[in-house]
């Protein structure tokens, strides 16, 4: 019994790492010659020292990979990382938000003017739609059946008149004074081209078609100011100056416009190029009206195309 006591005594005293003493060491031996290059003394001073400085730099790079990385946004429960990362991710979604605001106000605003486009209603709708309330005669219908609103329509239709008589063509004059004449001499040529279809009014066709090459550029007929510069369905790109004397015209189709609202023209100043945009085209076109007091004219009177 006695010799058992002191065994078990004996294995309780031993250390749990039985080579950390004074009486060991970690030596460094080459394989090849058998020479002894490094040694260290396992001490129990020595062996905590290294473990403590191995563990003091695990922990300050831990530290520092926490600190200057995006690893510590995941491991971290710091609030004020948390809140910082949060403020600067809700300033990107605001900034967002008002630049989809501003784009948002500024499509309502134009279809609201699309909307107002398509249903304005010209002097001319106004009165072809009072023209078909009149009850009429089957017989063939000539221009007095047309009414006579005004004293300058009047004095259109008896020119017209004149020249289906006499065969020769007559200025339309719209008031008595020659200074309200249109004068040839004062119009550009908008774009060199060939007519595809004349001014028609008979069917509701109150402009030139010149077809001309592909981005051609359209320059303005007169000087003057620009009153229109947008977009309908119909119509698509176009652009409508005012002139002096009561003199409007329109460029339709466009491509697109160079132009913008309450620009100052000079007669020959490219304004748009030559386009097919609108349901109402099917090809590559100007489509050019010109319109005195209110009333289409036939511009091929006036401008050589």
């Amino acid at each position: 019994m006695s010799e058992q006591q002191g065994s078990n005594k004996k294995k309780k005293k031993q250390s749990l790492l039985p080579w950390v003493s004074k009486n060991h060491r970690l030596v460094v031996v080459n394989d090849l010659t058998f020479v002894e290059e490094k040694t260290w003394r396992l001490s129990p001073a020595n062996v905590a020292l290294s473990a403590a400085s191995v563990f003091f730099g695990v922990a300050i790079f831990t530290l520092l990979l926490v600190k200057f990385t995006p690893l510590g946004r995941l491991v971290s429960n710091n609030p004020r990382i948390a809140n910082k990362d949060m403020r600067k991710d809700l300033e990107k979604l605001y900034k967002e938000l008002d630049s989809l605001d501003r784009e948002l106000n500024g499509n309502v605003t134009y279809v609201e003017s699309l909307k107002k486009l398509s249903s304005e209603t010209f002097e001319y709708e106004k009165d072809m739609k009072k023209a078909e309330t009149v009850e009429k005669p089957e017989a063939a219908k000539t221009f007095a059946d047309v009414p006579k609103k005004t004293e300058e329509t009047k004095q259109l239709l008896e020119n017209v008149q004149t020249e289906q008589k006499t065969g020769s063509p007559v200025q339309s004059v719209f008031l008595e004074s020659k200074s309200s004449r249109i004068d040839r001499s004062v119009f550009v040529t908008p774009v060199r081209g060939v007519v595809s279809d004349s001014f028609a009014p008979g069917r509701s066709h109150y402009g030139t078609d010149i077809v001309a090459p592909k981005g051609s550029v359209i320059s303005a007929t007169k000087g003057g100011t620009v009153i229109m510069s947008t977009w309908s369905a119909d119509t698509g790109h176009m652009i409508g100056i005012q002139h002096d004397n009561n003199l409007v015209s329109w460029y339709k189709h466009n491509s697109a416009n160079l132009k913008k609202v309450g620009d100052r023209i000079a007669a020959g100043d490219a304004i748009a190029i030559i386009g097919n945009s609108g349901e109402m085209s099917d090809g590559p076109h100007l489509h050019f009206e010109l319109w005195y007091n209110g009333q289409p004219v036939n511009a091929e009177k006036y401008i050589s195309f």
